[in-house]
C-alpha cells in the first residue's frame, strides 16, 4: 500500500511539474538592432555589443536622431519603431508577414524609448504570434525612481492591442502600475 501511494505521489508531482512548465512565459531579448538615423546612415549592433548601451543612451538624451529602429528576435519576430524626428509615429511587431500595431494615441505618449531594454513576453508557444497573449516591455523616460526608469508594457491579446500600462518603482522592493 505504501509503495502504491509513493508511486501515485511521484506521478502527481511529475504531472504538476509538466503543467507548470508548459505554462511558463517566454522572454526574448533582441538579438540584433538596426538603427536608421535621420541622416540615412544605418548602424547595426548585436545584443552583446559593448557600444549598444551607450548608443541607446545617446538616443534617449537626443544626441542621436533616428528615423527608424528594427529589433530582431531569435524566434523570428521583428519590432519596428519609426520617428518623424519629434515623435514616435509607428510601433509594430511583425512575424512572417503578419503585423501587430500599437495604436497611434499610445505611441504619441511615449517620450523616450530605451531600445536595449525592449523585450517580448508571451505564453509558452514557440513564437509570439501563436500565443494567446504578448507583451512588449521596455524602459521609457529620463527620470528614475529608486534608480529605475519607468517600465512601459504594451499588451496584445488574441493578436489585438489590449492595454498599455506604465510601472514606476515606489520603493526598493515594489512598483506601482497604472494605465498609460
Amino acid at each position: 500500500m505504501i509503495k502504491y501511494i509513493r508511486q501515485v505521489l511521484i506521478i502527481l508531482t511529475l504531472f504538476s511539474f509538466v503543467i507548470v512548465y508548459a505554462h511558463k512565459d517566454r522572454i526574448e531579448i533582441p538579438q540584433s538592432f538596426v538603427f536608421t538615423l535621420k541622416s540615412k546612415e544605418v548602424i547595426r549592433f548585436n545584443s552583446s555589443d559593448s557600444k549598444l548601451e551607450k548608443f541607446c543612451e545617446d538616443i534617449v538624451s537626443k544626441k542621436v536622431e533616428l528615423s527608424e529602429v528594427q529589433l530582431y528576435y531569435k524566434t523570428g519576430e521583428v519590432v519596428t519603431v519609426q520617428s518623424d524626428g519629434v515623435n514616435w509615429t509607428l510601433l509594430k511587431i511583425t512575424f512572417r508577414g503578419k503585423s501587430l500595431y500599437v495604436p497611434e494615441n499610445k505611441i504619441k505618449k511615449i517620450s523616450e524609448i530605451h531600445f536595449s531594454t525592449l523585450n517580448l513576453f508571451w505564453s509558452g508557444e514557440s513564437n509570439a504570434f501563436n500565443s494567446h497573449y504578448l507583451c512588449l516591455r521596455f524602459y521609457i523616460g529620463t527620470k528614475r525612481s529608486f534608480d529605475v526608469f519607468p517600465n512601459l508594457e504594451l499588451h496584445f491579446e488574441n493578436r489585438k492591442f489590449s492595454k498599455a500600462e506604465v510601472w514606476v518603482q515606489t520603493s526598493e522592493n515594489s512598483r506601482h502600475g497604472k494605465a498609460f
